[in-house]
């Protein structure tokens, strides 16, 4: 459920408080701040790249390839790519997901973002129907992204975007698949950061909103 913020707008935008949310294989984690429209803006940026990037690559096959026309389509809409991608691949995986990937993503992450998205892994194993929907949709497409969303110091609306594909042999996990107890796992991912501004979202919102619009994906709020 969101909070409003009272008394807090950017312009005729009433700003809420954090949130967490699940769209199939997506888990998104807002921190306050954002309106409700801009976190709608990162949902339809992310159902559009995700739903195009499938027409022209395999995810299961070159989850690399796969993630440049996703980052590519981001940028069809607004965003602009911050730094090159950050690649990990490490075949002989055990332990903990976000421990790897806090390590891995150092560069990219503030200690901000890595409290908020292990508050939403959290949120996320006693929400049922969210674990559900997003166990579901993973072992559907062998893949699952996460990410957090804040504005930063110069206003601009910023995300980093987590692709991850995680290969076991034996799933014998303690959180279901982001701790692993066996070295015979292959661990993928591919991140990201992305920033806009607001002025890049209102150019491109009316657009987005319509081409969005017949694609269905389930959302659940976890908080």
């Amino acid at each position: 459920m969101e909070l409003e913020v009272e008394g807090a707008k950017a312009g005729n935008k009433v700003l809420d408080g954090e949130s967490s949310s699940v769209l199939n294989s997506n888990l998104l984690a807002f921190f306050a701040g954002l309106s409700r429209q801009d976190k709608q803006y990162v949902k339809d940026s992310m159902r559009w790249a995700e739903y195009q990037a499938d027409l022209r690559s395999d995810r299961k096959r070159t989850p690399v390839t796969w993630f440049e026309f996703y980052s590519g389509v981001l940028w069809s809409v607004g965003w602009g790519l911050e730094q090159d991608p950050v690649i990990v691949v490490d075949k002989h995986f055990s332990g903990g997901l976000l421990d790897s990937w806090a390590s891995s993503l150092s560069t990219l992450l503030s200690r901000e973002k890595i409290r908020r998205m292990r508050e939403t892994f959290q949120l996320l194993e006693y929400h049922p129907a969210g674990m559900e929907l997003f166990a579901q949709s993973t072992r559907e497409w062998g893949d699952f992204r996460f990410f957090p969303a804040q504005y930063n110091r110069h206003s601009e609306l910023e995300i980093v975007i987590s692709n991850v594909r995680l290969l076991s042999s034996n799933w014998a996990s303690k959180y279901l698949f982001w701790d692993l107890e066996y070295a015979k796992s292959q661990l993928d991912i591919q991140a990201r950061r992305f920033v806009i501004t607001p002025r890049a979202m209102d150019k491109y919102r009316a657009n987005l909103t319509e081409a969005v619009k017949d694609l269905r994906q389930r959302e659940i709020e976890l908080m």
